[in-house]
């Protein structure tokens, strides 16, 4: 006997493909919603309900925005997609179940394994074995094509006759370290029970996306740029699905938070968004900034045996001479080769100061553009929201334990551990100081001296240290140079330790021996603000998701997180109902307050502190 989903799946599939033999025909839009788009065509689409409520949405997934990058475009700036059709006679398929039964072959070039010989990220977490036979077992695997710029809307009500809703409208930009990712996991359930319209997008990622050298066909930041393309998009089209081009929140996590700040910066992004969300990560982290990238383009250039002594020769290699495939395949072992040598790996495939190209997005270090816009602020400043999650570093320390410490045998280094530990990774983030002081400075203030040299007795220490210097400190300190600028800005520290964990799909097969607890890790806010169909959430964790879809949809729909238009009630753990809500979460100008997201929400200060020891505040 099939089970529901099963069953669900067994007859979506038939239905769509009737619809789709009865294209143009008197019975499209029978299985779906249809919206005609000036400039774009008819598209039909497919419903969905929300989490709590079973409010009925419409969603139309794998829309292009944007022509392929293949051929003489690729490394250029993306080109706006022509008309899908004619509005009329015609339509585009933009069902889930369309996109869901190819989406790997839709996501922009990436591994579809791992360096390490895992699924990535975004395979593992969709548990179906259609996918895992679509790569498993075939190493080095590169999923995804060259013409890969779609983006998915998801709204609960689509304009009519006589009336135009004109939604609030975030615009969702998926994470993956500049190399991984897709919108396959964004979904709309929790965040449409209220009333706003959700974009996701895809972009390129890796050196396809943000290859930069001293040439203007390889500029750099074809990545950001295809962002903005897509926010250009929802500025001409979003109204024909019932949201307003001028209440757009851009959002983002990972290298999507870090996405959300350069746009933050970029004058070209300013007439497409009024504020911004960032979660875990900024252009001012180590990774989201290559300070070297023609000295790293042209490392992954050679693994694939393209001359690097001369541009033009180098230029026509990998733009006319490689696959998609054989480049990505080359990053991957630059990565490998780079986190063996205890470096980063992200070069090759992080945005740049552009020297060159016909369209540049940065030409400087994000700081510059901070300190200009500090002595002389914008007239009209973005409001944005800023936050980490509490244990961020042990996502980044299973990282490195699996590309370094272990294939490196120096978990029982002692010396290692106690001496070398610190430096080798301020190191890594490009930080070089002879003198030992800042070593020292950090070992003192993140460990005690008899837990220098083991293991279990550091790990506590070493999961706050890198987290820190990877995500915690570059976020908090975007923010704080962004409201010196005269920005209202929020700030959160994520804390709710639940079942579910993005862990499970970064490290799919666990890590050996659990040297690491995960803790509240990187991109479990995730889990509670998105559906992705695959966690087991327990009823505090409902709770949980109930709270923070709606601080995030406040602030999307009032410009306030905890909006007096939109009271929250408090978690109610023990089952009991409570009228008690969320309290009031001042800007961080208010005595650098914060609010504290867990089954106690409570707004704090001094999230410094917490650098070093998380638990500072949770007396509180």
């Amino acid at each position: 006997m099939l089970s529901t989903s099963k069953s669900s799946f067994l007859v979506s599939a038939i239905v769509s493909s009737f619809v789709h033999i009865t294209v143009g025909g008197p019975l499209d839009c029978i299985s779906g919603p249809c919206v005609t788009v000036e400039g774009v065509g008819k598209l039909q689409g497919s419903w969905e309900n929300t989490q709590w409520s079973h409010r009925r949405i419409n969603q139309f997934m794998g829309i292009p925005f944007g022509e392929t990058t293949a051929g003489e475009h690729r490394f250029a700036p993306p080109r706006q997609k022509a008309p899908l059709n004619d509005g009329k006679h015609n339509v585009f398929d933009a069902s889930y179940f369309s996109y869901i039964t190819n989406w790997w072959d839709r996501v922009c070039p990436q591994p579809g394994i791992t360096f390490s010989g895992e699924l990535s990220p975004m395979l593992a977490m969709q548990n179906d074995s259609r996918i895992e036979s679509a790569v498993r077992g075939l190493p080095g695997a590169v999923i995804g094509t060259e013409d890969c710029l779609h983006l998915a809307v998801h709204t609960p009500e689509l304009p009519s006759g006589d009336h135009n809703p004109n939604l609030p409208v975030m615009v969702y930009i998926h994470g993956g370290s500049f190399m991984l990712g897709g919108y396959i996991g964004a979904g709309p359930r929790k965040l449409l029970e209220r009333d706003m319209v959700l974009v996701s997008l895809q972009y390129r990622v890796g050196p396809l996306g943000f290859l930069c050298l001293p040439d203007d066909q390889i500029g750099g930041n074809v990545g950001l740029m295809d962002q903005l393309l897509a926010l250009q998009w929802v500025q001409d089209h979003i109204a024909a699905f019932g949201g307003d081009p001028d209440r757009v929140t851009i959002q983002g996590e990972s290298a999507g938070s870090a996405s959300v700040t350069y746009h933050l910066l970029s004058p070209l992004s300013q007439p497409y968004f009024h504020q911004a969300i960032a979660e875990s990560g900024s252009a001012l982290s180590g990774w989201a900034f290559d300070s070297n990238p023609e000295l790293h383009g042209k490392a992954v250039a050679s693994l694939i045996d393209c001359p690097t002594d001369n541009m033009n020769e180098l230029v026509s290699c990998l733009k006319g001479e490689k696959t998609h495939q054989e480049i990505v395949l080359g990053h991957s072992q630059f990565v490998k080769s780079e986190r063996e040598e205890a470096r980063m790996g992200f070069g090759g495939s992080s945005p740049c100061a552009q020297s060159h190209g016909v369209q540049k997005f940065v030409d400087k270090h994000p700081k510059e553009y901070l300190m200009e816009r500090i002595s002389n602020p914008p007239a009209n400043p973005k409001k944005a929201m800023f936050g980490s999650n509490k244990h961020e570093g042990s996502f980044v320390l299973g990282m490195i334990y699996n590309s370094y410490l272990l294939p490196n045998d120096v978990m029982n280094d002692e010396h290692f551990l106690r001496y070398l530990f610190s430096s080798t990774l301020l190191e890594a983030l490009g930080l070089k100081e002879d003198s030992g002081v800042i070593y020292e400075l950090i070992n003192y203030r993140f460990f005690q001296n008899h837990q220098l040299g083991n293991w279990e007795l550091m790990i506590d220490g070493l999961i706050n240290m890198v987290g820190t210097f990877f995500i915690k400190a570059s976020t908090y300190e975007f923010m704080k140079f962004h409201d010196l600028g005269n920005a209202e800005t929020y700030f959160y520290s994520f804390e709710h330790y639940g079942g579910p964990s993005l862990w499970n799909f970064l490290f799919p097969g666990g890590i050996p021996g659990d040297p690491i607890p995960r803790g509240v890790t990187h991109g479990d806010e995730l889990i509670y603000l998105f559906s992705a169909g695959v966690f087991d959430l327990t009823f505090l964790d409902w709770e949980i998701a109930r709270v923070i879809s709606n601080l995030w949809a406040n602030f999307v729909i009032h410009g306030d997180p905890t909006s007096p238009e939109f009271p929250i009630r408090i978690p109610d753990p023990s089952y009991q109902p409570t009228e008690e809500s969320v309290e009031r979460w001042p800007l961080w100008r208010e005595n650098a307050s914060y609010m504290r997201i867990d089954k106690h929400p409570k707004v704090l200060q001094n999230f410094i502190a917490t650098w070093e020891d998380p638990e500072y505040n949770n007396s509180v």
